[in-house]
């Protein structure tokens, strides 16, 4: 993930994400474009470059671009690109350093959100089986850094909803919530499989037959 701050107003959409990576052979700078905000005097911009893999073991958790240019010039390059582009276009500049984030586009849940099948399964050895036991945000399920925020604000106000009905039975309370958190998964699982289609979709820019392969035309 990079962000900067660029001293002119900057606004991104598909067709910007398009046309500035067409001279990116494999690596592309895709900015966030709801995340691409001007404050008056500033446009702050988030993106990313998708890595192989192997680039991300080699890669420290934080750097800056400069960093980037010595060790990886041909990631540095797609992003530089896209960076000319838009100072062609609006004559600004870049504020500072670029700030560079290694961050995994992994996705996970628990196997259960609340230790009802241990309440069920009626075991007294078990340290949580007695009382209530819930897991909220990360702890329940993970996602891309863009989400993760977010979701935990939506277990923790789902669940205070539910523990306000205090005449709802403690096993009604828990299958309430462990419906509601796998729902949660299900919703994020499709949107980022979505986002990461797009994605693939957007590095095949300049490649025709390899964007075909990637069409699925019912």
């Amino acid at each position: 993930m990079v962000t900067f701050l660029y001293d002119q107003a900057y606004e991104c959409n598909e067709y910007c994400k398009y046309y500035k990576n067409i001279e990116n052979a494999y690596y592309k700078f895709i900015p966030a474009v709801s995340r691409t905000c001007f404050d008056g005097s500033i446009s702050h911009v988030t993106g990313i470059v998708n890595i192989t893999a192997e680039d991300f073991e080699a890669m420290p958790p934080q750097f800056d671009g400069s960093w980037l240019r010595e060790h990886f010039p041909e990631v540095a390059q797609s992003m530089d690109r896209f960076i000319d582009k838009i100072k062609e276009e609006t004559h600004g500049d870049i504020l500072g350093e670029l700030q560079i984030i290694r961050i995994p586009l992994d996705l996970y849940r628990a196997r259960n959100s609340t230790n009802r099948a241990l309440s069920r399964a009626g075991s007294s050895s078990q340290a949580f089986a007695g009382n209530p036991v819930f897991l909220v945000g990360d702890a329940a399920m993970g996602s891309p850094y863009f989400q993760s925020i977010s979701l935990g604000f939506e277990c923790a106000m789902f669940l205070a909803g539910l523990l306000e009905q205090r005449d709802l039975p403690i096993p009604d309370l828990l299958d309430r919530y462990e419906l509601f958190t796998y729902k949660e998964w299900l919703r994020v699982y499709a949107r980022s499989k979505m986002i990461k289609h797009n994605k693939d979709l957007l590095q095949c820019v300049g490649d025709n037959m390899a964007l075909l392969e990637k069409l699925h035309v019912y």
